[in-house]
């Protein structure tokens, strides 16, 4: 009940946040010098492991200067940072600032909320956004305009048990490269002998990036390249859907997210299981036996999806703020910040100037599991861009559910894929 509830409040604020809509021309950005203290708010969904660099930037910034005053509010996680946002847009009063994750920012694209930050790389000589990677941008990059530049981004790769490896025969330093090997592997990894401990050779979930990384690793596509068609009914994707069945159903993989899916990992219990980027740091505090990082693209089609979140400017916010609010974007996505959020959070950089500069260098030399996410980066494709994905992925992830572990007959999509069809138009 309390899902249906947030599912409708979200819907309702989508609806009303239409009304707000407007076809303004933008006007040219001037980087006018401010003359007047100016304090602005940036919201985030980040936890405090990963809130204390981001707080201690603030700090740095507002050291630095005195007409400029930060503050960063934690608002929760990702879908509750989204629907306060949503919220405060629509009262007229929005932070200046928010962190976004790459799949909840179509509502605001959508119905024009966002600032395009266009203007103010031209007005700004000194701000090289060719220095940024394009596969990065491209998860903040809407119908060719940069509404957002990247704070927290990453991709999933592959953890792998290397002490599971060996104990089943397999060469820890050769590591699947298909599905198909994944499952093969996952065969000799497998044991059921202890009920108490079970083993399997692969943890598969539901999380929306994972599968959508599935997805477009079997050739499928969630919609057309307009966005205007629901096109994952296709054989291609309950093709997927029914691969990972079938490991589950043979007990080589098992089908578990969240905090108990994590336990596992720390248990020893996991051959394989497909993580952030961001959770190199999690195995290093938490798991005792020897592990790796492995690319996650398994399929006939090399694909990864962009995970994390942006930074973006929002409307009804002063000429005088938005100057503010890109000051502190130049500096929080400077290379020496870039440098010393990565060293801090484990989350990527953006710059080529930061992943060129000695201090990352040396860390993929000390571990080189850390590069792992930059080299799956030519395959990395964005979430997508669609207002009611929320709602449209927890459908996805209901049928996925009812498929895999209830035993529903996989053309369940096909009704799921009408009514998404719906929200979609």
């Amino acid at each position: 009940m309390k899902r249906i509830i947030a599912s409708l409040i979200a819907l309702m604020l989508v609806s009303s946040l239409a009304l707000w809509a407007g076809g303004k021309q933008e006007k040219q950005t001037q980087l006018k010098e401010l003359t007047e203290p100016v304090t602005i708010e940036i919201w985030y969904s980040l936890g405090a492991k990963y809130s204390a660099p981001l707080e201690k930037i603030i700090k740095d910034f507002n050291a630095s200067q005195t007409l400029i005053t930060v503050k960063g509010v934690y608002q929760g996680g990702y879908a509750t940072t989204q629907q306060k946002l949503l919220a405060a847009y629509i009262g007229g009063n929005p932070p200046v600032l928010s962190q976004l994750e790459q799949s909840l920012v179509g509502a605001f694209v959508a119905n024009d909320a966002l600032v395009p930050l266009e203007n103010f790389i031209k007005a700004d000589k000194s701000f090289d956004i060719k220095d940024f990677m394009p596969e990065i941008l491209q998860g903040a990059t809407y119908s060719g305009k940069l509404y957002g530049l990247p704070i927290n981004v990453s991709t999933p790769v592959l953890y792998i048990n290397r002490d599971l490896f060996r104990a089943k025969g397999l060469n820890p330093d050769k590591y699947p490269t298909t599905w198909e090997q994944a499952y093969e592997y996952s065969k000799k990894i497998a044991d059921q002998s202890n009920p108490a401990k079970p083993i399997y050779g692969i943890r598969v979930y539901n999380s929306g990036w994972i599968i959508h990384s599935l997805f477009r690793q079997f050739g499928g596509r969630l919609f057309n390249d307009d966005n205007t068609k629901v096109l994952f009914n296709s054989k291609e994707i309950k093709d997927a859907i029914l691969f990972w069945k079938k490991m589950v159903d043979e007990k080589v993989a098992v089908y578990q997210g969240g905090g108990e899916g994590s336990a596992m990992d720390a248990a020893a219990q996991i051959g394989m299981v497909m993580r952030s980027t961001g959770s190199i740091q999690w195995f290093k505090d938490h798991v005792k036996y020897d592990w790796g990082v492995a690319p996650f693209t398994l399929g006939k089609v090399k694909a990864v999806s962009l995970g994390g979140g942006n930074i973006y400017m929002l409307k009804k916010t002063t000429p005088e703020q938005q100057r503010a609010a890109w000051e502190f974007l130049r500096y929080l996505t400077s290379k020496e910040n870039q440098i010393y959020w990565s060293v801090n959070t484990g989350y990527m950089v953006s710059r080529k100037s930061a992943y060129n500069s000695p201090e990352i260098q040396d860390i993929f030399k000390k571990d080189p599991r850390y590069k792992v996410t930059y080299e799956q980066l030519p395959y990395a494709f964005p979430r997508p861009r669609v207002a009611a994905w929320p709602e449209i992925e927890r459908m996805i992830r209901d049928d996925m559910t009812k498929i895999i572990v209830q035993g529903a007959d996989v053309n369940i999509l096909d009704e799921t894929a009408k009514k998404a069809q719906e929200l979609l138009e």
